[in-house]
Protein backbone atom coordinates (compact mmCIF):
# COMPACT_ATOMS: atom_id res chain seq x y z
CA UNK A 1 0.00 0.00 0.00
CA UNK A 2 1.31 3.63 -0.45
CA UNK A 3 0.53 4.43 2.81
CA UNK A 4 3.53 2.21 4.10
CA UNK A 5 1.53 -0.51 5.86
CA UNK A 6 2.20 -4.02 5.16
CA UNK A 7 -1.58 -4.92 5.42
CA UNK A 8 -3.47 -6.87 2.76
CA UNK A 9 -7.01 -6.25 2.66
CA UNK A 10 -7.63 -10.01 0.84
CA UNK A 11 -5.66 -11.70 3.74
CA UNK A 12 -8.45 -12.72 6.61
CA UNK A 13 -5.85 -13.60 9.03
CA UNK A 14 -4.83 -10.38 9.73
CA UNK A 15 -8.76 -9.75 11.75
CA UNK A 16 -8.66 -13.64 13.18
CA UNK A 17 -12.37 -14.13 13.18
CA UNK A 18 -14.36 -16.49 10.86
CA UNK A 19 -16.78 -14.37 11.27
CA UNK A 20 -17.78 -13.07 8.07
CA UNK A 21 -20.05 -10.09 8.82
CA UNK A 22 -17.16 -8.61 11.61
CA UNK A 23 -14.98 -9.10 8.58
CA UNK A 24 -16.77 -7.50 6.03
CA UNK A 25 -17.27 -4.68 8.67
CA UNK A 26 -13.48 -4.01 9.79
CA UNK A 27 -12.62 -4.43 6.11
CA UNK A 28 -14.87 -1.77 5.02
CA UNK A 29 -13.10 0.46 7.88
CA UNK A 30 -9.92 -0.60 5.86
CA UNK A 31 -11.17 1.02 2.69
CA UNK A 32 -11.91 3.83 4.72
CA UNK A 33 -8.89 4.19 5.77
CA UNK A 34 -7.36 3.71 2.18
CA UNK A 35 -9.69 6.52 0.98
CA UNK A 36 -8.54 8.86 4.22
CA UNK A 37 -4.83 8.23 2.81
CA UNK A 38 -5.70 9.18 -1.07
CA UNK A 39 -7.89 12.14 0.12
CA UNK A 40 -4.63 13.33 2.02
CA UNK A 41 -2.06 12.75 -1.02
CA UNK A 42 -4.99 15.13 -2.99
CA UNK A 43 -4.95 17.65 -0.54
CA UNK A 44 -0.84 17.66 -0.53
CA UNK A 45 -1.25 17.81 -3.91
CA UNK A 46 -3.70 20.17 -4.63
CA UNK A 47 -2.28 22.65 -1.80
CA UNK A 48 1.28 21.76 -3.29
CA UNK A 49 2.25 21.22 1.11
CA UNK A 50 3.29 18.65 3.28
CA UNK A 51 1.09 16.34 5.71
CA UNK A 52 1.88 18.64 8.58
CA UNK A 53 1.42 22.04 6.91
CA UNK A 54 -1.69 21.45 5.30
CA UNK A 55 -2.82 19.68 9.53
CA UNK A 56 -1.12 23.30 10.52
CA UNK A 57 -3.25 25.00 8.29
CA UNK A 58 -6.90 23.60 8.87
CA UNK A 59 -6.25 24.05 12.44
CA UNK A 60 -5.56 27.51 12.46
CA UNK A 61 -8.80 27.87 10.03
CA UNK A 62 -10.72 25.78 12.55
CA UNK A 63 -9.82 27.81 15.53
CA UNK A 64 -10.30 30.77 13.65
CA UNK A 65 -13.89 29.82 12.28
CA UNK A 66 -14.41 28.52 16.05
CA UNK A 67 -13.54 32.34 17.16
CA UNK A 68 -10.48 31.26 18.77
CA UNK A 69 -7.48 33.10 18.20
CA UNK A 70 -4.85 30.74 17.02
CA UNK A 71 -1.10 30.86 18.88
CA UNK A 72 1.66 29.19 18.17
CA UNK A 73 2.09 27.81 21.08
CA UNK A 74 -1.57 26.34 20.46
CA UNK A 75 -0.40 24.78 16.96
CA UNK A 76 2.55 23.36 18.60
CA UNK A 77 -0.17 21.03 21.02
CA UNK A 78 -2.00 20.22 18.46
CA UNK A 79 0.36 19.03 15.84
CA UNK A 80 2.30 17.65 19.16
CA UNK A 81 5.81 19.05 18.12
CA UNK A 82 8.42 21.62 19.40
CA UNK A 83 8.04 24.80 19.34
CA UNK A 84 11.29 25.28 17.01
CA UNK A 85 9.48 23.05 14.77
CA UNK A 86 6.55 24.85 15.04
CA UNK A 87 8.33 28.16 14.21
CA UNK A 88 9.36 26.50 10.98
CA UNK A 89 5.93 25.21 10.06
CA UNK A 90 4.51 28.91 10.61
CA UNK A 91 7.66 29.95 8.56
CA UNK A 92 6.84 28.12 6.00
CA UNK A 93 3.25 29.15 5.50
CA UNK A 94 4.20 32.60 5.90
CA UNK A 95 6.22 32.65 2.90
CA UNK A 96 3.50 30.62 0.95
CA UNK A 97 1.16 33.27 1.58
CA UNK A 98 -0.95 31.40 3.63
CA UNK A 99 -0.43 32.75 7.03
CA UNK A 100 0.22 35.81 8.69
CA UNK A 101 1.61 35.97 12.37
CA UNK A 102 1.97 38.80 14.32
CA UNK A 103 2.80 39.42 18.46
CA UNK A 104 0.98 38.48 21.17
CA UNK A 105 -0.14 41.55 22.88
CA UNK A 106 0.40 39.83 26.80
CA UNK A 107 2.69 36.77 26.03
CA UNK A 108 6.21 37.72 24.30
CA UNK A 109 6.88 33.97 23.70
CA UNK A 110 3.65 33.79 21.79
CA UNK A 111 2.40 34.60 18.17
CA UNK A 112 -0.73 34.98 17.70
CA UNK A 113 -1.78 33.54 13.83
CA UNK A 114 -3.73 33.92 10.84
CA UNK A 115 -5.06 32.52 8.00
CA UNK A 116 -4.93 34.34 5.04
CA UNK A 117 -8.15 35.16 2.77
CA UNK A 118 -7.17 33.13 -0.28
CA UNK A 119 -5.78 29.87 2.53
CA UNK A 120 -9.46 29.96 3.30
CA UNK A 121 -10.77 30.45 -0.28
CA UNK A 122 -7.91 27.31 -1.33
CA UNK A 123 -9.07 24.96 1.57
CA UNK A 124 -12.99 25.74 0.60
CA UNK A 125 -12.10 24.67 -2.92
CA UNK A 126 -10.06 21.55 -1.68
CA UNK A 127 -11.99 20.12 0.74
CA UNK A 128 -15.50 21.28 0.52
CA UNK A 129 -16.67 19.39 -2.21
CA UNK A 130 -15.71 16.69 0.02
CA UNK A 131 -17.00 17.69 3.07
CA UNK A 132 -20.37 18.30 1.28
CA UNK A 133 -20.74 14.24 0.04
CA UNK A 134 -19.23 13.43 3.61
CA UNK A 135 -22.04 15.61 5.39
CA UNK A 136 -24.42 13.99 2.85
CA UNK A 137 -23.86 10.24 3.55
CA UNK A 138 -23.93 11.18 7.84
CA UNK A 139 -27.57 12.66 7.33
CA UNK A 140 -28.97 9.96 5.13
CA UNK A 141 -28.85 8.11 8.63
CA UNK A 142 -31.42 8.64 10.76
CA UNK A 143 -30.23 9.59 14.56
CA UNK A 144 -30.02 5.57 15.80
CA UNK A 145 -27.97 4.58 13.25
CA UNK A 146 -26.16 7.85 13.74
CA UNK A 147 -25.61 6.53 17.62
CA UNK A 148 -23.96 3.53 17.09
CA UNK A 149 -21.90 4.71 14.30
CA UNK A 150 -20.39 6.86 16.54
CA UNK A 151 -20.11 4.45 19.53
CA UNK A 152 -18.55 2.03 17.02
CA UNK A 153 -16.08 4.82 15.60
CA UNK A 154 -15.10 6.07 19.39
CA UNK A 155 -14.45 2.85 20.69
CA UNK A 156 -12.58 1.72 17.32
CA UNK A 157 -10.16 4.53 18.32
CA UNK A 158 -10.05 3.61 21.80
CA UNK A 159 -8.93 0.46 20.69
CA UNK A 160 -6.53 1.91 18.14
CA UNK A 161 -5.11 4.73 21.07
CA UNK A 162 -1.92 3.20 22.95
CA UNK A 163 -2.53 1.87 26.27
CA UNK A 164 -3.10 3.96 29.44
CA UNK A 165 -0.17 3.37 31.23
CA UNK A 166 -1.43 4.93 34.27
CA UNK A 167 -4.04 2.05 34.76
Amino acid sequence: MSDGTIESSTERYWYDSDDDQTVALLEAVRRHRAAEVEMRRRLRADMDMGDTDAAALRWIVAEERAEHPPTSAGLARELGVTTAATAKIVARLVASGDLERAPHPTDGRVLLLRAMPEAHARLRRTLGPMHARMRHVAESRDPAEQRVIIRFLDDLADAIAPPDVTE
